[in-house]
């Protein structure tokens, strides 16, 4: 398990005196006066690897000697080839010797064209192949071109998305220096990974309101950092659990309890959880009716809007066989009520759509033999995946007035 930093080195400037421009930096109420953030960094975290990013023309001859080199000739050459746009790999490879264990340099391009961004894109992978399980990365953003920066942040939310590496964010950083002439001239370093945090909840949202699936919210509300009391946390996989299993009835018995326990997370002192929590409401509220046969076929739609249409079926069905049973005063929680309810809704208008019967080609495409299919996993409609989710909708709106009798 190692603390790795990335960095991103720029072309830098000289002064009068030769040397490059140095800047006081402050973290943690602690300085360091450095011509690298990154050197600040490297001390601060205690890091163990340094993967440092630059361009043929980066000040890497700085970075050799900040980093402990001491062989001056060796950077007068760095600064020599510098200059002429010709430091390569090759060229870098006493500078890497000196780096901490592990610790690697890359070269990139400017970034000037699709062609030279998809390059940079697939070098900052390269970068996150050298990353292990339980690695800790934090990322410098400071210098460079502005679109190297908005690259690597990019590179990082990318990683943690599709790696099966199990790796940490430590912090995304980036040294204010226009700030210092306000600050008795020292050069705050300013941690974004907020802005990381907010785009693992947008993802979340979206796939709550998009697929229905609260996996990443649960995900997010069991870091610990997230600091969400253990009954929320509860509550929410509880419903992502009844949604999993399409268990319908645990579904309908949280929404009813559901207000009670989502609305008090308005006054969380989650900002985050704050901004999701009026979304939740939307839903319960949405599926919180006083009839069971309005509750699966108000989910049956939510499924559907959501793209889940085999859900959307399973829920239509059950929707159906409910609201024969309200309309016949039957218990609607009986297993042989519902049975019976289920058969007489062949004899209806609406019986063709709903019916199974076995040899007859008129309920050949019925709500019961496609949910049958799904359920069963049959084999007889696999080639008409593409018709039964244009039926759906079809099916949805022919029965919503069959739910809506009185």
């Amino acid at each position: 398990m190692a603390k790795i930093l990335i960095s991103s080195l720029g072309m830098g400037k000289k002064e009068d005196g030769g040397n490059y421009q140095k800047a006081t930096y402050e973290i943690d109420e602690k300085t360091y006066e450095t011509s690298f953030i990154a050197d600040a960094l490297y001390q601060h975290f205690n890091i163990d690897k340094l993967f440092l990013v630059g361009t043929k023309k980066s000040i890497w001859d700085e970075a050799y000697s900040v980093f402990g080199g001491e062989d001056t000739e060796y950077q007068l050459e760095l600064y020599e080839a510098k200059e002429e746009g010709g430091i390569d790999l090759e060229k870098l490879s006493d500078f890497e010797k000196i780096l901490p264990n592990g610790s690697k340099n890359f070269i990139i391009d400017y970034g000037l064209n699709d062609g030279e961004l998809w390059n940079n894109f697939e070098k900052f992978l390269k970068i996150a192949d050298n990353i292990e399980d339980g690695d800790t990365l934090y990322l410098d953003i400071t210098h460079s071109f502005r679109s190297l920066s908005l690259m690597s942040f990019v590179m990082t939310q990318f990683a943690t998305t599709i790696s099966d590496k199990k790796f940490k964010i430590g912090g995304v950083f980036y040294g204010m220096f226009e700030y210092s002439q306000e600050n008795d001239g020292k050069t705050p370093i300013i941690d974004l990974k907020l802005l990381l945090e907010i785009q693992e909840w947008i993802k979340a949202i979206e796939a709550i309101k998009v697929y229905s699936d609260f996996d990443p919210l649960v995900q997010l509300l069991e870091n610990e950092e997230v600091n969400v009391e253990k009954d929320v946390n509860d509550t929410f996989i509880h419903l992502n659990n009844s949604l999993k299993m399409m268990n319908l009835a645990a579904l309908e018995k949280f929404i009813k309890h559901a207000s009670k326990k989502i609305k008090p997370l308005l006054n969380s002192s989650n900002n985050i959880v704050k901004l999701l929590v009026p979304d939740i409401i939307k839903l319960v509220e949405e599926l919180e009716k006083e009839e069971k046969s309005q509750f699966q076929f108000t989910l049956a739609n939510w499924f559907y809007k959501n793209k889940n249409y085999a859900f959307s079926y399973l829920a239509l069905y059950e929707a159906i066989i409910s609201k024969s049973c309200e309309l016949k005063d039957y218990d609607v929680n009986d297993y042989k009520s519902r049975e019976k309810a289920k058969r007489s809704l062949g004899k209806d208008e609406f019986g063709k759509y709903f019916y199974t019967k076995k040899g007859n080609s008129k309920y050949k495409d019925s709500i019961s033999n496609i949910r049958n299919s799904i359920a069963h996993q049959n084999n007889d409609r696999d080639t008409l995946v593409r018709e039964d989710i244009n039926r759906l909708k079809k099916y949805l709106n022919i029965f919503k007035n069959y739910i809506n009798q009185k």
